[in-house]
């Protein structure tokens, strides 16, 4: 099959959750004998040349991309929110120049399915239509969208933002439900945000959750031990409020119980303020910035935490970290979606001494947690391996025709 993705960004290099679960699809797709060719935004905040993709990786995918301009500008936000009913973070996606560039490879040669990676951009359904009728059109969630700004809602105390967070979660909402009636397949990343999308329109569906190539994590090294370490993406603002919550109330209490720990965080694009407060922070605190390797920072460390209050879908970072056979720490949502077994390949919590309890207790018994983290490392390759889901994926496309 021909499969044309539209990406809002750039998925290389795949250092979050939504550029591997991005490009580990692609790839499978491709390696399970589709043409694969994925048009992407290339956006002022996450800008890449496609020409520096590694050569293996473009051996398998046509990358192509067109530069979009995606920063917020706050003139438009407040004439959005005033006379719009179009959710404003949605709308930035849209890009005439993009458009014109997907309408000439559908010209060119026909695609027979074209992936949206979320629903921002569905934007581009209209011109599909008009330019290629026949062609089927799956949307791939990465979470439910609304759900993470319901969240914020009910997690953020400014009135302002609370009020704005709520118009944009139902303005999100309705463009949810408007892009899955206009599409043939809707492609879960996992079976409960497969339930809550279905809710706001029946479709044919199939859950495929982010696989990993199990050859790019070879059985790690021995870590440090004990050590905590924390990597993500640190410009979303879940993360930002989860290893802030993680730091000021649970951390201070691991050092009660283990003095000698310390707390190792990663993550690209800190804002100033969230960088001062990690940088400044005393008693075992280390905060490494972006990090070249994120293989060689997670082998180096031994319990990965996930303290996550707002979000949807599956947190990527987690299913490495127990690739990486590393025993993980999360709260309920930061697991959520993810099939595990609480006490027996992971460990979660939502209070900060309970959370911190657990950490000290991994810390102060080795063996346990090296069957944690022996577990956890087995659960995702028996669970999560790509080969295997894209195949499924790619027999569903060919075997269901909308």
């Amino acid at each position: 099959m021909k499969i044309l993705v539209l990406s809002s960004k750039v998925p290389f290099p795949p250092k979050d959750g939504g550029a591997i679960a991005t490009l580990s699809l692609a790839e499978g797709l491709a390696d399970v004998d589709n043409e694969v060719t994925m048009l992407c935004l290339n956006t002022s905040r996450h800008p890449f040349d496609v020409n520096k993709i590694p050569g293996v990786l473009k051996k398998k995918i046509r990358f192509l991309s067109v530069y979009h301009n995606t920063h917020i500008n706050f003139i438009r936000l407040i004439l959005n929110v005033l006379f719009s009913s179009e959710p404003y973070n949605a709308t930035r996606f849209y890009s005439r120049a993009f458009e014109r560039r997907m309408i000439d490879l559908l010209e060119e040669s026909p695609s027979d399915i074209i992936q949206l990676e979320g629903p921002y951009m569905g934007y581009y359904i209209k011109a599909v239509r008009k330019v290629a009728p026949g062609t089927k059109i799956a949307l791939r969630a990465h979470n439910v969208e609304h759900e993470i700004w319901q969240r914020k809602v009910i997690n953020t105390r400014n009135p302002f933002l609370r009020f704005y967070f709520s118009i944009l979660s139902r303005r999100i909402k309705k463009l949810e439900e408007l892009v899955l009636k206009k599409c043939d397949y809707l492609v879960a990343i996992s079976d409960r945000d497969r339930k809550q999308l279905l809710a706001l329109k029946e479709i044919k569906n199939i859950t495929i959750p982010t696989g990993l190539n199990p050859h790019r994590y070879p059985t790690p090294k021995e870590p440090e031990f004990p050590t905590l370490f924390y990597i993500g993406a640190l410009d979303w603002m879940p993360n930002q409020e989860g290893i802030t919550w993680f730091v000021e109330n649970v951390f201070p209490l691991i050092r009660q119980q283990v003095p000698s720990i310390s707390l190792h965080i990663a993550g690209r694009n800190a804002p100033a303020w969230l960088a001062h407060k990690l940088q400044s922070h005393k008693d075992g605190v280390m905060f490494h910035g972006e990090v070249n390797n994120a293989y060689q920072f997670m082998n180096r460390y031994a319990i990965f935490v996930s303290p996550l209050f707002t979000g949807s879908g599956i947190r990527i970072k987690i299913l490495e970290g127990m690739m990486m056979q590393r025993a993980v720490v999360a709260t309920s949502l930061a697991a959520e979606g993810i099939p595990v077994s609480d006490r027996k390949n992971i460990l979660i919590t939502d209070g900060a001494e309970t959370m911190a309890n657990l950490v000290a207790g991994l810390c102060h018994d080795k063996p346990g947690y090296d069957e944690i983290a022996r577990n956890s490392r087995a659960f995702v390759n028996e669970n999560f391996n790509n080969f295997a889901t894209c195949k499924k994926l790619s027999d569903y496309y060919r075997n269901n025709p909308a």
